[in-house]
């Protein structure tokens, strides 16, 4: 039984909370037209972004210089661990992407176009809103030029001291005059004219500036000198290199601003000048190849040439030697070792210039270099131990022919280089160059646009949410009852207007009121509220209406000497009332007003003051009871509220039914209970209570729960 009230409980709960939502339906479109119309003013003015891209195919053709001094070398990449004809080996994509976005490519590109010069109209909020987008600058080699409206002008120099560098100063123009104001202090740094290279009238010389224009100028426009590093981070900023996808040796380059001719402009220029330090970088490592042959050309060709004289003196003295087999092996192995070697040292010197001796690429090298020498020691010993002729004439013959080989193979790569050097081409290729974009990537107007709709829309739900759980007042009937055994007799919906027709629920209440009051054989009713700010006034009015509407002669009094509004309800223009009568200003024939309807009267509140108190007078209050009470049919006194004052308790004293008012989702259990324990002290009682203000779905809840 527990668990299937709780489920319905919860059913419950959510059902008026869904509802409670729907019943604040007018906030939540409010929020959310107000972020459409926010949306709007952003989209109206955001500046609009454009994108280029650009793809660079990367080309695994590096080799290096000595690479091609004899086959024989190839076969000694398994043993050195690394390809002697290319032991830079391929390129990295990320080093070539870290080039791309490097200092010295984007710090050439902001000197070559100027890039380090921004300037802006000096404009409000308003003035971007409503003017249209008529500024434009076109950064050259040699200027910059702005174009604003009708106003033209072209920056040719813009030189200023370090400590102004990324500060915003503000350019002013007055005819052919034109000012510098530092944004930061509010100071005039500089003045000069129009189409001068004006000095500085300051005290430094740094302020080197030169503007031209056509014609006499007006306006103010910000205008910021960056520093090249601010400038390199500016454009890193809107810079995108990667690698289109893993091992395709393709990088794309992207670049978005505001201005589709400018970003076009910056990213070419950056293409150019990547190629051409990725060429100068190609042609330098063969000039330093180049370079070195040429110092190791002529000493070959001396040792060469030394070889050969000492060999053909040797053949001239002794004649022609015979050979054996054994010595023809030796020496033909001693040859290749020797010749093998000695590249290997070539090789060892051209690297020592790019790698310590403690790369592995040098380690390896030396330790092949100990292996040939171990072997060449080996095939000297075993040299040695031949006949004496036939070991120097071996000798001789081998410097002959490993400094003919070496000699040869140099001579054949220096021409190489000298063909490849003049035809150098570089590593790298531009597959797409950028194009002018048709489309801006953003801002993106039908997204934000839904955004915004959604984003407003979640607003009002969760304002509606807090507002309803700020309401943590009694919402049931059950809920008062359980707690201060109080009977509800009547529950108003929440009405847009005080005298709207959902009041009419209280025309139910009246043969109850009726009933009570004939047990108790008593004719005067009290209507009060349990804390301020209550609807006591205007239910007041409507029960006297009602009870009046059966023929009866019904006497409504305002009670409430500081917020009574029953004067203003009926339209009374009657000067005096209670408080007048209490103060024995009025007698009785003064305070009571015949109302516009039939056997409806009213005694207004009158004119209050300090003085004015129910507690105060409340023997004069006494008697005006008795003096009307068999005047009237019904008497119904509208009251203070319970605990902002002790009227109400001292007029229950003439009462016979009392009704106090609680508002949905504001009057607090604890209060209800407070106010009860007021009366009961006093030796009365609450008779019954009013639930007010209950919104529409809660009733409905209501109908749907008595229902079933």
């Amino acid at each position: 039984m527990n668990q299937n009230t709780q489920l319905t409980d919860d059913t419950i709960d959510l059902r008026e909370l869904f509802f409670a939502l729907i019943a604040q339906w007018k906030l939540i479109v409010f929020c959310t037209i107000f972020t459409l119309i926010c949306a709007s003013i952003y989209l109206k003015t955001a500046e609009k972004t454009y994108a280029v891209d650009a793809k660079i195919q990367i080309i695994d053709n590096k080799q290096n210089g000595l690479a091609g001094l004899n086959s024989q070398l190839a076969s000694l990449g398994s043993l050195a661990g690394v390809n002697i004809g290319g032991l830079g080996g391929q390129q990295s994509i990320q080093a070539e992407i870290e080039i791309l976005q490097s200092r010295s490519i984007l710090a050439k590109t902001i000197q070559d176009l100027n890039l380090d010069i921004q300037i802006q109209p000096d404009q409000g909020f308003a003035q971007k809103l409503l003017s249209a987008d008529q500024f434009h600058t076109n950064y050259l080699t040699d200027q910059v030029q702005v174009r604003n409206h009708k106003t033209e002008f072209s920056i040719r120099q813009f030189d200023i001291p370090k400590k102004y560098l990324d500060q915003d100063l503000l350019l002013s123009f007055h005819e052919k005059n034109f000012s510098l104001t530092s944004e930061k202090t509010g100071l005039e740094v500089y003045k000069g004219s129009l189409n001068q290279k004006a000095n500085s009238t300051s005290l430094s010389s740094a302020w080197k500036i030169s503007i031209s224009s056509q014609h006499p100028l007006e306006g103010q426009y910000i205008v910021q000198k960056q520093s090249t590093l601010a400038a390199v981070k500016a454009i890193l900023l809107s810079l995108k290199v990667a690698e289109l996808t893993k091992q395709t040796g393709i990088i794309t380059i992207n670049y978005d601003g505001a201005d589709k001719a400018h970003i076009i402009k910056v990213l070419n220029h950056i293409l150019e000048i990547y190629q051409k330090q990725n060429l100068a970088t190609k042609s330098a490592e063969k000039e330093k190849t180049l370079a070195f042959l040429n110092q190791q050309l002529p000493q070959l060709k001396q040792e060469l040439t030394e070889a050969e004289q000492k060999f053909n003196t040797f053949r001239e003295t002794h004649g022609t030697i015979d050979i054996q087999q054994e010595a023809g092996l030796y020496l033909k192995q001693s040859v290749e070792l020797e010749t093998q070697k000695i590249q290997l040292e070539q090789k060892q010197a051209q690297l020592a210039a790019q790698y310590t001796a403690q790369h592995p690429m040098m380690q390896e090298i030396n330790t092949q270099i100990a292996v040939f020498n171990k072997k060449i020691n080996e095939l000297n010993s075993a040299l040695k131990k031949l006949p004496n002729t036939q070991s120097q004439y071996l000798q001789y013959y081998r410097d002959v022919q490993v400094q003919t080989q070496l000699y040869t193979n140099l001579l054949g790569t220096y021409q190489s280089l000298s063909l490849a050097k003049a035809g150098e081409t570089g590593n790298t290729r531009v597959l797409d160059y950028p194009v002018e974009p048709t489309k801006p990537i953003k801002p993106r107007k039908l997204i934000v646009l839904i955004l915004s709709i959604f984003v407003g829309g979640f607003i009002g739900v969760l304002i509606a949410l807090v507002r309803n759980m700020l309401q943590t007042g009694v919402r049931h009937r059950d809920e008062i009852e359980q707690a201060v055994g109080i009977n509800t007799y009547i529950e108003l919906p929440k009405a847009k207007h005080k005298t709207a027709p959902e009041l009419h629920a209280l025309k139910t209440f009246i043969p109850t009121l009726r009933f009570k009051l004939q047990q108790k054989q008593h004719n005067v009713a009290l209507i009060t509220s349990v804390t301020p700010n209550q609807n006591q006034g205007v239910i007041a009015q409507h029960l006297a209406l009602y009870l009046s509407q059966a023929g009866q002669k019904v006497l409504v009094i305002d009670s409430d000497l500081y917020r009574g509004e029953l004067d203003q309800l009926f339209k009374s223009t009657s000067k005096v009332g209670l408080a007048e009568y209490l103060r024995g200003q009025a007698n009785l024939d003064q305070i009571i007003v015949n109302t516009t309807y039939p056997n409806l009267s009213l005694i207004g509140r009158g004119q209050s003051n300090d003085e004015a108190s129910i507690s105060s007078h409340q023997s004069i209050f006494a008697q005006l009871m008795q003096q009307i009470s068999n005047q009237y049919d019904y008497i119904l006194i509208s009251s203070a509220p319970v605990l902002a004052t002790s009227d109400s308790l001292n007029l229950a004293q003439f009462t016979g039914f009392n009704l106090c008012l609680v508002q949905y989702g504001q009057t607090q259990l604890k209060d209800i209970e407070l106010a009860k324990s007021y009366f009961v002290n006093a030796g009365l009682e609450i008779d019954g209570l009013i639930l007010d203000q209950i919104p529409s779905y809660q009733i409905n809840q209501y109908q749907y729960q008595t229902s079933k």
